[in-house]
């Protein structure tokens, strides 16, 4: 999530979205030069049951490169050719010249093993805060080889096991366990799967917690979902140990509803404003609707690593969340099976989230673009009121020093831009309609190589313009925009990206492929 703003720190978060810090932080008044602010947004869990996530801003070590320039002028070369030179405190602030008040300019941070992150934003006073949100713990054991669970529930006892899933909180993983013709599991936690940041060993002493789920396919609905659960009674991990342990087996199932039913509409919608871009091909199964228990609704809801969105076969960033049951997007909402739901879980939100995702192929790379939702239940509620708040790019166009204003909207690829230099400008426009709102935008430039697509640079920006200096291309490269639209941090207007607010949406759209000459 992509998974992606803050790609620069995919080794530890593994997520390239950049976020905003509450407004507490920020400007010291006895101190006449004004800072912004670039912290992780962490969300760990508390010992004590309920266990209520806390959500917290802490400085982000090793400290990130940065450098800031104005609006219409070029970062230098090297970092000690910048006029104004700029660093990052222990305290997560990050010194600008006075003059940038009120006006647009850009700050550009590099985490460590990442790509340039560029901001292009106007914060009023005091109100300028960045994040990158990591769920769990920043300090992180190590896993220890060979080490695992063997699970063996009792009262009553599951004669057999379909899809056997593992998900542990606090550090947030989740991982496949080998289909068991007995009533026995093992898991060995090499498989496991790290939601967000860098994996870690769990420790039931910090308030770490294991469930175990199976999850069963319903012929009717191909919808996959959860039959029984338990909680783990020995979660600690030893080296070349799988702990055996005979949990207590609940089969008990719980509804869920939505309203209301997905249909063409959602689709059409997708269609009209990729135009040109792509015919509709949505799939299924890379069409899913999940539902299951969010970390917390404090934190932004398409954050999990690449790695998670691939677990649940998506095309798309997904949230935190520990699935419990997925299906088809189409399925109706009178058809969606009963739900297991942990008792582990229970002071968890339940979410629901839904992606719709048209693919085409370019220059051999298969582009998804599409639109998704992640909507909260009421309290005490299963019940979801599916709405789609973020709104399409329509209208892409790419204003050139050398070959003028072109569509990447259109039907072709490889359009030629000219030589690398001067100033590029790529614009668009917010698809309109009612509940949909645009609160900021991620422009993800991409260049295509031998392996692939490979992120060059990200570009926040909160209006739907983005200056690009030429000299981040290469020549006779080829490269592709990725433009991401957030809704859910209802604060970015005053330069504060901290808050968040469910229905939280996304859309993505790759535009079409550009070539320098």
């Amino acid at each position: 999530m992509r998974c992606v703003a803050g790609a620069g720190l995919l080794a530890l978060v593994g997520c390239n979205q950049v976020f905003g810090i509450g407004a507490t932080q920020g400007f010291d008044a006895a101190v006449e030069t004004p800072t912004v602010v670039l912290d992780w947004q962490v969300a760990t869990l508390p010992v004590a049951i309920p266990q209520v996530p806390i959500v917290q801003f802490v400085p982000i070590s090793p400290r990130p490169a940065v450098r800031i320039a104005a609006f219409d002028v070029p970062f230098a070369a090297t970092a000690d050719q910048d006029a104004d030179r700029t660093t990052y405190a222990d305290d997560g602030t990050i010194e600008i010249p006075l003059r940038y008040l009120n006006t647009t300019w850009r700050l550009e941070y590099t985490l460590g093993g990442g790509v340039p992150h560029e901001v292009q934003w106007a914060p009023e006073d005091k109100q300028g805060h960045l994040t990158v949100p990591l769920f769990g713990r920043v300090d992180r054991d190590p896993i220890p080889t060979g080490s695992g669970y063997t699970v063996t529930p009792v009262a009553p006892a599951p004669v057999a096991f379909h899809h056997p899933r593992v998900y542990t909180t606090g550090i947030w993983t989740e991982g496949d366990a080998p289909a068991s013709t007995t009533a026995t599991i093992d898991y060995d936690f090499a498989t496991a799967i790290s939601q967000s940041g860098s994996r870690g060993r769990p420790d039931p002493n910090r308030g770490d917690h294991a469930v175990l789920v199976d999850l069963a396919t319903a012929p009717d609905t191909m919808c996959q979902a959860a039959v029984g659960s338990t909680e783990l009674t020995a979660v600690a991990l030893q080296p070349a140990v799988h702990a055996a342990q005979a949990p207590t087996w609940d089969a008990n199932l719980g509804s869920v509803m939505t309203s209301p039913q997905l249909g063409f509409e959602i689709t059409s919608r997708l269609t009209s404003a990729l135009g040109g871009l792509a015919p509709f091909d949505s799939k299924l199964d890379t069409s899913p609707m999940m539902f299951g228990a969010l970390v917390t609704t404090q934190m932004p809801g398409l954050a999990a690593t690449a790695e998670s969105a691939k677990l649940a076969g998506a095309m798309l960033p997904v949230p935190v969340m520990q699935t419990l049951m997925q299906c088809p997007y189409s399925v109706p909402p009178t058809n969606l099976p009963g739900v297991a739901q942990p008792a582990a879980l229970a002071s968890s939100p339940r979410v629901l989230h839904v992606q719709v995702v048209d693919t085409r192929v370019a220059l051999g790379v298969t582009l998804a673009s599409g639109i998704e939702t992640v909507i909260a239940a009421p309290p005490s509620t299963t019940t979801f009121s599916i709405a789609f708040p973020a709104p399409l790019p329509l209208q892409i166009t790419l204003a050139t020093p050398a070959a003028g204003a072109l569509d990447l909207a259109g039907d072709a690829d490889e359009i030629p831009v000219g030589a690398p230099g001067g100033v590029f400008t790529l614009a668009f426009t917010p698809e309109t309609g009612t509940d949909l709102r645009a609160d900021y935008f991620d422009v993800v430039l991409h260049r295509f190589g031998p392996a692939g697509l490979t992120t060059e640079r990200i570009y926040t920006v909160t209006s739907p313009t983005v200056r690009i200096d030429g000299a981040v291309f290469a020549p006779g490269a080829d490269y592709v925009f990725e433009i991401r639209t957030y809704k859910g941090h209802p604060r970015v207007v005053h330069g504060d990206f901290s808050a968040v607010e469910f229905p939280y949406g996304e859309t993505i759209v790759f535009t079409r492929t550009i070539k320098t000459s």
